[in-house]
């Protein structure tokens, strides 16, 4: 005869291969969870049983519960507490099968809700482990106590293991099927949002959207406006939408607040029992939140709103929810970013051609090549053209520069953004020549690159320049006649003068010393004007450049003393002749020693030296004044350029720019340095003779 052991086995055996063709024929989760218990509570003769489900996180995400034969609805919720105190929590954490044969006296119970708690019991519970993972716990209960010996227990283990393979092959079928159904969802959602590039339509497509997916009872769309650090909430869905639109959060207030802040999503489950959560918007709008998920919107890594769903039909919210909330925000970020770029180019470009098409300027748009795409009004009128016979003109065919026709390498610097400004003249249809001021530039859109000429007719400047020019000219002549009759007049009578009446004389000399220079800066002005346009004319001679320092010095002299400057010189016995002006280089250095007294505010010393470098002569004049700041040094040989400082002497600032185109003129340079102690030292070059 066969042991009663044997049969045990045998029949343990049967049942085990019996369990695992009914497990292995089940590919729905939930079907199956409930099949296992429900297999493992009948083969075990067990009163009341559980299955429950943990994801890698801890937290339970699928439960089955029989009492009295029977499946409960909600097991998720009432089996939670198993996990913090019950056998079952204790079974996980061991990793290890477990048996409690009276459970009345066992602290490790934890009574099922609406059970008898002093009830002598039996109950066992199993790990399910795979791969070393814990899956979950299963658990039965039996109504006698010290029921569950050890082939129940070796029997529960093994049903664990076979069931732990089935859970995960249906867990991983469930997430495959789920991730497949996002996927789609996302699809739909793409589809939905590339039909629009209107800002405000997509909100409302992406809402509708949210809402359908995630089956919602209400939800709302956010953006951030950065610049007050608040969420401002454009659309809503749901009975409290109207209130909701509008409405502002303080970044970080509330859970849209705070998913805003932090950029991370969020679920959560029972919002009232959250410190997050913002009661106020609730008691503003009417509406009762539950439940809330929230995921941000992202663009190039920036939260640029948040889309909010709340109070999830029952059974649809659950931890994969969030991803495919996560999945739609992301596809918000990049379609709202998209269309918010398209509203502002099209309105830029309603703009440009408001501009463009009323500008008092004649504009031609031209492609990267100079073919002419397009002409306003303006430039069409003044040219005589129609626009359509400019189309495809090149614009060299409109252009007539004096250094020809613009070449390759110059549209070239156009095409990489490098704006080009020309005085130029056009063509018209007709054959006439029009002087204008050109600028081009390209211009860059979405969905274009071009280059943009814009052609302001300056013959009215041209001629205002040229009448401008002929006043100045006979100024300036008729203005040499007179003074040199009043520096003759007054030297004339100074020498007439008694010597001995020094007031006389004084004055005398201040009226001479002043026509001098006022004659000085007549011929400067005049110099300026002819050195600027190269109709200069040199009349040189050999000359000795210590006789000419010596000689500006002596002008410059008076001025200094009136001011206790000492005048200094550095200059050697022997230095070559220079072939220059010396009307013109005489004024060179009386502007630069002038300016040396001018721009000393006490008393000081002016040093004038010269030297022999090279093929060069070498000239400076130094001084103890205040010095030239290094910022100012590279455009003090400017037109109109004066040095901004208190107290100091104002003047036009021509003098140095005077200096600079006539020390040019005679193939020299000039430049200032800092003195080795204070002050400044203006150099200047001049060819030696041979």
């Amino acid at each position: 005869m066969v042991s009663t052991k044997s049969q045990i086995k045998r029949s343990h055996l049967e049942l085990l291969y019996h369990i695992s063709r009914e497990l292995s024929s089940r590919l729905d989760l939930r079907e199956l969870i409930e099949r296992i218990l429900r297999l493992t509570s009948e083969s075990l003769s067990a009163e009341n049983g559980s299955l429950i489900l943990i994801g890698d996180d801890g937290q339970v995400y699928d439960a089955a519960l029989i009492i009295n034969g029977a499946l409960v609805p909600d097991a998720e919720a009432q089996l939670g507490p198993q996990l913090e105190r019950g056998l079952a929590g204790w079974a996980l954490r061991q990793r290890q099968v477990v048996v409690s044969q009276d459970t009345a006296n066992d602290p490790r119970w934890q009574p099922a809700e609406n059970s008898q708690p002093a009830e002598s019991k039996s109950a066992l519970s199993a790990p399910l482990i795979f791969a070393e993972r814990v899956l979950g716990v299963l658990t039965l209960v039996h109504p006698q106590p010290s029921y569950f010996g050890e082939d129940h227990q070796q029997l529960l283990k093994a049903i664990a293991e076979q069931a732990a393979v089935a859970v995960e092959n249906a867990r991983l079928l469930r997430e495959s099927r789920r991730q497949t159904q996002n996927l789609r969802s996302l699809v739909e959602v793409a589809q939905v949002l590339s039909s629009t590039l209107d800002p405000d339509k997509l909100l409302q497509l992406l809402l509708s959207e949210t809402v359908r997916l995630l089956h919602l009872e209400a939800a709302s769309i956010a953006l951030t406006d950065m610049e007050k650090q608040e969420l401002v909430f454009q659309v809503a869905a749901g009975t409290a939408a109207a209130k909701m639109v509008g409405l502002r959060l303080k970044l970080g207030q509330g859970i849209a607040g705070w998913v805003a802040q932090t950029g991370q999503p969020i679920i959560v489950p029972e919002a009232h029992g959250d410190p997050r959560f913002y009661a106020q918007v609730d008691q503003q709008t009417g509406f009762y939140t539950r439940a809330v998920l929230c995921a941000p919107i992202k663009f190039e890594g920036y939260t640029i709103g948040v889309v909010e769903g709340l109070n999830p039909a029952p059974g649809t919210f659950d931890r994969n929810t969030l991803p495919l909330l996560t999945g739609i925000a992301s596809l918000a970020g990049n379609a709202l970013a998209h269309a918010q770029q398209f509203s502002f180019t099209e309105t830029v470009k309603d703009r440009y051609a408001g501009l463009f098409e009323d500008s008092f300027d004649p504009i031609i748009i031209t492609d990267l090549t100079g073919i002419i795409t397009d002409v306003n009004h303006k430039a069409a009128i003044a040219l005589g053209y129609t626009r359509a016979e400019m189309m495809g003109m090149s614009i060299n065919a409109i252009h007539t520069l004096g250094l020809g026709p613009l070449s390759q390498k110059q549209f070239s610097e156009l095409a990489r953004g490098i704006e080009m400004a020309f005085e130029s003249h056009v063509t018209t249809k007709d054959g006439r020549d029009i002087p204008v001021e050109a600028h081009a530039k390209r211009i860059s859109t979405t969905d274009d690159e071009f280059i943009q000429w814009i052609e302001r007719d300056i013959s009215e400047r041209l001629h205002m320049e040229e009448m401008r020019e002929d006043l100045i000219s006979m100024i300036f002549h008729d203005l040499r006649s007179p003074l040199g009759n009043v520096i003759s007049s007054l030297t004339l009578i100074q020498s007439s003068t008694s010597k001995e009446d020094d007031v006389i004389q004084s004055v005398l000399g201040i009226a001479v010393r002043s026509s001098q220079h006022l004659s000085r800066l007549v011929d400067s002005l005049l110099d300026l004007r002819r050195l600027e346009s190269g109709q200069a004319t040199l009349h040189r001679t050999d000359i000795s450049i210590s006789a000419l320092i010596l000689e500006a010095a002596e002008q410059v002299h008076p001025l200094a003393e009136g001011k206790g400057i000492t005048l200094r010189f550095d200059l050697p016995l022997r230095l070559p002749s220079v072939s220059v002006d010396a009307d013109m280089l005489r004024r060179v250095l009386i502007n630069l020693m002038e300016n040396a007294v001018k721009y000393m505010p006490g008393e000081g010393m002016i040093t004038a030296a010269a030297r022999v470098d090279g093929g060069h002569i070498v000239v400076s004049i130094a001084d103890t004044g205040l010095g030239v700041p290094e910022s100012e040094r590279s455009r003090i040989f400017d037109k109109f350029t004066r040095l901004q400082r208190s107290g100091t002497v104002k003047g036009i600032g021509l003098g140095l720019a005077f200096c600079k185109l006539a020390i040019e003129a005679h193939q020299g340079k000039i430049w200032v340095d800092a003195a080795p102690v204070r002050g400044a030292v203006f150099n200047f070059t001049l060819p030696a003779k041979d």
